[in-house]
């Protein structure tokens, strides 16, 4: 049923410019077909305020046109996704996007490779895109994780930093919201890229460093910070590590579904031979998850590519925030709370709100009929692709899920076999003192601060241990 309980009752107010856009379109549309007419129209109804109306239009246009887009209609292009995203354009063919020499599109085409795995063909793609172009900061970033898949480090480094320097001149001309919203994701991305290129490349204490670049109030640090504590493992400073996985508990993460912080947990017990500790975190994970990955191994199978169905699932939990266990709970929230889920959300939602503008006056207008019937391809496309993706987290967070059991049960057979070998060696694993503000590795601007279950904003991820390593 067409997008039942989303419409949205919101129509807008016009100036005169853009309803004579729109009146133009509907010139266009009655004169003639074709690409020349189809190129018009995006442009039109882009400028009436009707970004959604344009996309069939605009895919009609890029596979038939076999000419370069110019420069009016490439600036529309850019408008409408900026409003729509770049997700209704992935559907098209490589062979249909590759006739195109857009800006726009050569970033698409490398979005689509380096999700294939395609590095060196993303290169290829990236160096035809347009550096006057708004989408060039976006492609920086690519850019630089292309390089980084290929190894090329030192490459990866400086495309990361570009990113960062291309993206702030580009938020500081900028005044719309979502472009706004998206440009400092990206930079932030890209932070975190030069972090991460330099934890591959065995620089840790460096990394340590470009980790804290990442402002708390970025919607990629609850993420990060699980890579922090990693970094820190590496740095074999392992108190650090688990202060930095206890932030975790705090209720402000209750949308984080990560079954492998456990596992870091459990690992860096096992590098301070903290033997009870290894054990009751595996045993609290067994306990909690066993029994109910089972079951969302079933619900997978059972409900195999269904994407209308995962689509009704996760937008209904959105609303009732009811599930029957809370492996399931944890696992939508995950979801539901994503950037990426959120941003096709609002494209559906600002699809439907346009939709519900057409039907003003529709009445004997077969052009707004036609754009009726477009937008509801487009809403079912949003609806599918809501579907497709909540599939595809699902998946990806079980097979995660059965990783870390897998890595948890040869952390608890290391355990026995460390304890075995102990009563052999007749060594003492028992200590009297658990810990110690002299086993805390600071600096100067870390101050001590005795935790006792409280969470405070503004010290999550900034938590240390203070165990005494026993082995």
């Amino acid at each position: 049923m067409f997008i039942r309980n989303l419409i949205l009752v919101s129509l807008l107010s016009f100036s005169f410019a853009a309803s004579a856009s729109f009146s133009d379109a509907q010139r266009t549309w009655e004169k003639s077909s074709g690409p020349a007419s189809w190129r018009r129209m995006v442009i039109q109804l882009v400028d009436a305020g009707y970004p959604y109306s344009a996309i069939p239009f605009m895919k009609e246009y890029l596979t038939q046109n076999r000419e370069a887009i110019d420069e009016t209609l490439d600036k529309a292009f850019d408008q409408l996704i900026s409003r729509t995203g770049v997700r209704p354009f992935e559907t098209l063919s490589d062979s249909v996007l590759e006739q195109s020499r857009s800006s726009v599109v050569r970033y698409i085409l490398a979005k689509k490779k380096i999700r294939k795995g395609l590095a060196s063909e993303a290169l290829n793609e990236l160096a035809r895109v347009n550096p006057n172009h708004p989408v060039y900061p976006f492609a920086m970033h690519l850019r630089a994780a292309a390089h980084a898949m290929l190894g090329k480090y030192n490459e990866a480094e400086s495309d990361f930093r570009d990113c960062i320097t291309f993206t702030k001149q580009r938020y500081n001309s900028e005044s719309n919201s979502i472009k706004l919203r998206q440009l400092l994701f990206n930079r932030d991305s890209c932070i975190a890229g030069l972090a991460r290129t330099s934890f591959n490349r065995g620089r840790f204490a460096q990394a340590d460093i470009q980790y804290l670049d990442i402002p708390k109030s970025s919607y990629i640090w609850p993420e990060i910070l699980f890579e922090e504590a990693w970094n820190s493992y590496y740095l074999k400073n392992y108190n650090r590590t688990l202060g930095k996985l206890v932030s975790y508990k705090a209720p402000v993460f209750d949308f984080i579904f990560n079954p492998e912080i456990d596992v870091l947990r459990s690992l860096a017990y096992l590098r301070m031979c903290l033997y009870r500790d290894v054990n009751d975190t595996a045993e609290t994970f067994y306990g909690q998850w066993l029994e109910p990955s089972k079951e969302l191994r079933s619900f997978i199978v059972a409900h195999g590519k269904d994407y209308n169905y995962y689509y009704r699932l996760l937008t209904t939990f959105e609303k009732e925030r009811t599930t029957k266990d809370g492996l399931m709970h944890s696992l939508m929230l995950s979801i539901v709370k994503d950037p990426a889920w959120h941003e096709m959300k609002q494209s559906l939602f600002d699809s439907v709100e346009e939709f519900s503008r057409l039907k003003v006056g529709a009445e004997g207008s077969r052009f707004k009929s036609l754009l009726q019937r477009n937008l509801k391809s487009v809403v079912d496309d949003y609806q599918d692709l809501l579907g497709s993706y909540g599939k595809a987290q699902f998946d990806e967070k079980y097979n995660t899920l059965a990783k870390a059991f897998q890595d948890m049960s040869y952390i608890k057979l290391e355990v026995l076999s460390r304890k075995k070998q102990a009563l052999y060696d007749d060594v003492n694993l028992g200590t009297s003192k658990r810990g110690d503000v002299k086993y805390i590795e600071r600096n100067d601007k870390q101050y001590f601060w005795t935790f006792n279950g409280e969470f405070w904003a503004d010290e999550l991820g900034d938590y240390v241990f203070a165990l005494r390593s026993e082995c």
